[in-house]
């Protein structure tokens, strides 16, 4: 048994080789079939957030099954209402999306034609390969759509919640019986996984529902056009760390540029900058703190990375998925230091003096 721990440990870059090309075909196999992993995804992190208001209603006294199915039955019908009340909204901006592009195609060819009556020579396919006001409102049309053909699966979504709840509560007896030497540490390690995914999880989406009902609110009371959208686009992007609040305010502002009011396009960014800096530096720091143990950089780059993979649901999902992968490297002593590289900097020690 030692020669075999001195044979691994005396060829760490083979095993660092295999152990990249091994990542390399899993998440080959991942993203070939997203389709098919992004609802699960969507039904893990669900079951993950109702597992609090689950435990809540067993601890008043009910049946494990019937706490599972009211959570989930609520959970249904709010999701089927919001969708309902979205519905328009969403169908009559993809139908007038464009005509949007248009007019803003006209716009930029109108910007372009005052810069040459000004003496700078710019072309029409310079300016739009650097700014593109159509295009980025027909990328909104196309993470709208993409969320939207995921979220079709909605009943079979909540299916696999049920089944998946229904199933937990047999996880500890399972890994007993299945790890009996490593239970316990890993059992720890998945609790401990858990509940800073929950925390995150619902204290985002408690602040996130904030920030679109500030957003919902000031576009109503400025008499803005598709004002639930933009309140419901705040708070879908605002899962997306560090440039979220960013993207969500770009098409409102683009599309209030058709007006030819400025006061009104002022008026939109001043509202996106305080409900920002008012959530983003206030509100969020304070409730949620330290919650994700990740690093600023893992945070972005996972965005980008988990974009690619999953399209906008991975987005959404991207900081949950990395704090699994987190946990996963921790539990394996040959990628720790990728958990640690991917962590948050531990807060320095006190001196002595202190």
């Amino acid at each position: 048994m030692s020669d075999n721990v001195e044979v691994a440990a005396a060829h760490p870059v083979r095993d660092a080789l295999l152990t990249l090309a091994s990542l390399v075909v899993v998440l080959a196999g991942a993203r070939f079939a997203a389709n098919l992993l992004v609802p699960f995804l969507l039904a893990m992190f669900i079951a993950i957030i109702l597992s609090s208001p689950i435990g809540m209603l067993r601890s008043k006294g009910l049946p494990e099954w019937l706490s599972i199915a009211v959570v989930c039955s609520l959970a249904l019908g709010v999701l089927a209402l919001v969708f309902m009340l979205l519905g328009a909204s969403i169908n009559g901006f993809v139908g007038a999306l464009p005509g949007y592009q248009a007019q803003l195609g006209a716009l930029l060819d109108g910007w372009v034609q005052w810069l040459i009556e000004h003496g700078v020579e710019v072309g029409r396919e310079d300016v739009s390969s650097a700014f593109d006001p159509a295009a980025a409102v027909g990328y909104l049309g196309t993470f709208l759509s993409g969320l939207g053909d995921t979220l079709s699966h909605l009943f079979l979504i909540m299916f696999a919640v049920f089944f998946i709840l229904g199933d937990a509560s047999g996880l500890k007896r399972k890994m007993a019986v299945g790890l009996p030497d490593a239970s316990s540490q890993y059992l720890t390690g998945l609790r401990e996984l858990v509940e800073s995914m929950n925390n995150y999880v619902t204290t985002k989406t408690l602040i996130s529902l904030l920030t679109g009902l500030l957003v919902t609110v000031g576009m109503w009371l400025m008499d803005v056009q598709f004002a639930l959208l933009w309140g419901f686009l705040a708070f879908l992007l605002n899962f997306v760390p560090n440039i979220g609040s960013i993207i969500a305010a770009v098409p409102p502002v683009l599309l209030s540029l058709l007006e030819a009011d400025l006061l009104l396009t002022g008026m939109i960014i001043a509202l996106y900058l305080s409900v920002n800096t008012l959530i983003g530096n206030v509100v969020e720091p304070k409730v949620m703190g330290k919650r994700m143990g990740l690093s600023t950089s893992a945070v972005f780059l996972s965005l980008l990375f988990w974009g690619w993979m999953f399209g906008p649901v991975g987005m959404l999902l991207s900081v949950p998925l990395t704090m699994v992968i987190r946990f996963i490297a921790l539990s394996q002593p040959g990628s720790a230091w990728f958990a640690v590289l991917i962590s948050a900097a531990p807060e320095e020690p006190l001196s002595n003096d202190e």
